[in-house]
């Protein structure tokens, strides 16, 4: 699997289909609601990661090209990679937690960071609020204080706590995915088998599990929240919107080798992990989060 998912502000890769909220950084701007996630984008964000990151990150074959080449593309091309935008959670987006890292050496100024942030919140309050399907009218979700950031963190967590290597084993996940073959015959491994472009299909067992089950960045590329019911009712489920856009070869993963999103043999593994993951939660089995960041 080519060019997919790319690791954080040095390899980006799928959009996953969760947001969350948090008070990081500042404010520069006094009303940042009143405008669109795409206008702060367009107006705040992208001339930031097009003059810190496009030397590396654009259109290129050898790094990953979360940048847009062209402010109009700029949007569509960021918001598609989970490993650059995570759930939206400011608190865990890796293009913040990159930054804060000292990725490459690069500084932002405390407005730089603040803009992006502030993008980032605007996407969450619009993806849980307008972009996805509305709450039953018949059926409200119970009121809650919860963030839609602390619920994501607080059911991820939860869920690797549910993760096991014997279910994981059990069905088939390193084998799937790692020998799963694209169009071309090329499989999974031969790019991703450490995890490489932010994702990882490997045949090895301990560091594709290690991966999936440690880190958030590579947990949601199979993982998302769904936060439709609101966050008190916040639940795991596949992130089927992600292999959907890698495997049918969504701008900006155009040149990704295709595959069936949705019917192959990494999927029928994915599903039985998810499934039987669910059964330990239910069951209260659960031992500790390994979620690590």
């Amino acid at each position: 699997m080519r060019n997919v998912l790319l690791a954080a502000m040095a390899t980006m890769g799928l959009v996953g289909c969760v947001g969350g909220i948090s008070d990081m950084g500042t404010d520069p701007d006094p009303t940042p609601t009143a405008r669109t996630a795409r206008q702060m984008f367009d107006q705040d964000v992208y001339s930031i990661v097009h003059g810190k990151c496009g030397g590396c990150h654009t259109a290129s074959m050898t790094q990953t090209n979360f940048v847009g080449a062209t402010a109009d593309v700029g949007y569509d091309t960021a918001t598609k990679y989970t490993a650059l935008v995570g759930d939206f959670s400011p608190s865990d987006a890796p293009v913040l937690t990159k930054i804060a890292g000292g990725h490459q050496g690069l500084t932002y100024t405390t407005v730089e960071l603040g803009k992006i942030t502030d993008w980032l919140n605007q996407e969450v309050s619009e993806r849980t609020n307008g972009a996805v399907p509305a709450p039953d009218p018949t059926n409200p979700p119970p009121p809650t204080t919860e963030t839609a950031a602390a619920a994501t963190t607080r059911v991820l967590t939860n869920w690797s706590a549910c993760m096991t290597l014997a279910n994981f084993n059990t069905a088939n996940m390193a084998q799937a995915w790692g020998n799963m073959q694209a169009q071309n015959n090329s499989t999974c491994e031969e790019c991703h088998t450490n995890g490489g472009q932010g994702f990882v299909a490997s045949q090895m067992v301990s560091t594709f599990y290690d991966l999936i089950t440690k880190h958030r960045q590579y947990m949601t590329q199979y993982f998302a929240v769904d936060l439709t019911q609101g966050t008190a009712a916040a639940k795991v489920i596949i992130n089927t919107v992600s292999f959907t856009q890698v495997g049918t070869g969504v701008a900006p993963h155009t040149e990704h080798p295709r595959f069936n999103p949705t019917n192959n043999q990494g999927m029928t593994a994915l599903q039985k992990f998810y499934a039987s993951t669910t059964a330990s939660m239910t069951a209260a089995t659960c031992g500790t989060p390994t979620l690590l960041d």
